[in-house]
């Protein structure tokens, strides 16, 4: 099959349109208060990267020295331009994990540049995508993760060679480094491997597993960090969130039914777009009486994708169609060993942010339905059921499109939010050294944030906030 070059060309121009456009909400958004202010301190106060990197080995019940690490080298080489730094690093994540997005597509034809702008408005559009760009701390590790993966399934899937084994390599202990869901790296590769992708040779899928078990003896056996209880933080069970007192109240003697009903609401999460957070909205809100559009939007233009993609894996196991290409099938597994491993990393609790590779992978599978159901409406004479087929994949799209628009005004909701943590911010100062600096960024953190000009979404339409809030 020839590559048409100005297909190809559309799909690269509606990424970086998308890219560029949420990049710019998100430069425009001040360095939030929690999550983000206690990190620059810390960092403000750590000697060296590689003190943060020592430290970083001792947090708790977590090893991601390598999040720290690059907090802090970012701070340093802001040159107290902090907003502009992290936002910066940021949007730059976005760019490339849009860019990473379309060119695990493979764009050959009009049909695939079609199925390729769908596929970008299932990814931005995704509950898992606004929870992934909404959070930073102060820099968004989540979707660093996110690029990570999509790095390693398109070295995948390409020529091969020994310096492809290394970054994939690399990518891996990045990522295991930062956070847990970075061995979403791994699962990324061997299932590519298992499913023929040879980019990344055996012996780098081998010296991958090496790293795995490393990690694992680093992690249990000689830090002897333990994996987090579920009763650490609130988590949304049904219709209503649990404290942590509550969930060891309920669960604390035989934690299991809670961790199989946080796989299951994750991987429905992403299928279904609810439960959210482990909590059914719809049926919580039914029962106040309210049901905002936004949750029928969500659950609608997610059933009729998941249906989608449904009817080409069943259309691909009952009939090998030809209008499907050899490596589609391959693309559907990994999408589903994604979206099960990160499901079962999700075990103590359910959150938008840690599913979200498995919503990358879950648009990923959506192109290739959306390719094959546009293949074959192409192949139907015209007639009666062809124009319905259009006019069904027309409205789904359109949603979807609406659906992924909703990420801008989220985004703009978000910075006027942090804008206004910073108002009750009171710099002071103990009179020690630490005191003194601690106060002056904190000081210079306040009047960034205040000096920014967001928009107040109490001026927006009202129609806005029941349609795209949260």
């Amino acid at each position: 099959m020839s590559v048409d070059i100005h297909a190809r060309r559309v799909a690269w121009l509606v990424a970086m349109i998308t890219a560029l456009a949420l990049s710019h909400d998100v430069m425009r958004k001040p360095i939030q208060v929690s999550d983000s202010l206690v990190e620059l301190l810390h960092a403000q106060e750590s000697p060296s990267v590689f003190a943060t990197f020592h430290a970083g080995t001792r947090q708790g019940d977590y090893l991601r020295p390598l999040r720290l690490v690059q907090i802090k080298a970012v701070f340093d080489a802001s040159n107290g331009r902090f907003r502009l730094a992290y936002g910066g690093f940021n949007a730059l994540l976005l760019i490339a994990a849009l860019l990473l997005f379309v060119r695990a597509l493979r764009v050959e034809t009009w049909t695939d540049a079609a199925a390729a702008a769908f596929a970008i408005t299932v990814l931005t559009g995704l509950h898992t995508f606004r929870g992934t760009v909404r959070e930073a701390f102060p820099i968004n590790h989540f979707l660093e993760i996110v690029v990570l993966c999509l790095l390693v399934f398109n070295l995948a899937r390409s020529r091969g060679g020994w310096w492809v084994d290394l970054i994939a390599c690399l990518a891996f202990v990045v990522a295991s480094l930062t956070l847990e869901s970075g061995l979403l790296v791994w699962v990324v590769v061997v299932t590519a491997s298992a499913c023929g992708m040879r980019g990344i040779s055996r012996r780098g899928v081998v010296a991958m597993t090496v790293l795995l078990a490393g990690y694992f003896w680093v992690r249990f056996v000689s830090l002897a960090i333990s994996p987090p209880g579920f009763d650490e933080r609130s988590s949304g069970f049904l219709l209503r969130m649990l404290e942590p007192d509550e969930l060891e109240a309920t669960f604390g003697s035989n934690p299991w039914p809670f961790y199989a009903y946080n796989v299951a609401t994750s991987m429905a999460s992403v299928l279904f777009s609810d439960p959210d957070g482990g909590i059914f909205e719809i049926a919580r809100a039914w029962r106040q009486g309210d049901v905002p559009p936004r949750l029928y939007l969500g659950v609608a233009s997610s059933i009729m994708a998941t249906g989608l993609i449904a009817w080409t894996v069943v259309s691909r196991l009952r009939t090998r169609s030809s209008d499907m290409r050899p490596g589609d099938g391959g693309l559907l597994v990994v999408a589903g060993a994604v979206l099960v491993a990160n499901a079962l990393m999700s075990y103590a609790y359910t959150k938008h942010e840690i599913m979200s590779v498995a919503g990358a992978f879950y648009a990923l599978a959506a192109f290739v339905a959306a390719r094959h159901a546009l293949s074959r409406v192409s192949l139907q004479r015209p007639g009666f059921p062809r124009a319905l087929a259009v006019v069904m994949m027309a409205v789904m799209a359109s949603v979807w499109a609406f659906r992924s628009a909703g990420v801008h005004h989220m985004l703009r909701q978000q910075a006027f939010k942090q804008r206004t943590e910073w108002v009750s911010v009171q710099p002071s100062s103990d009179g020690s050294p630490q005191g003194r600096r601690a106060e002056a960024i904190t000081r210079q953190l306040k009047s960034a944030a205040l000096s920014t000009r967001v928009p107040n979404p109490g001026l927006f339409p009202r129609w806005m906030d029941r349609w795209w809030g949260e």
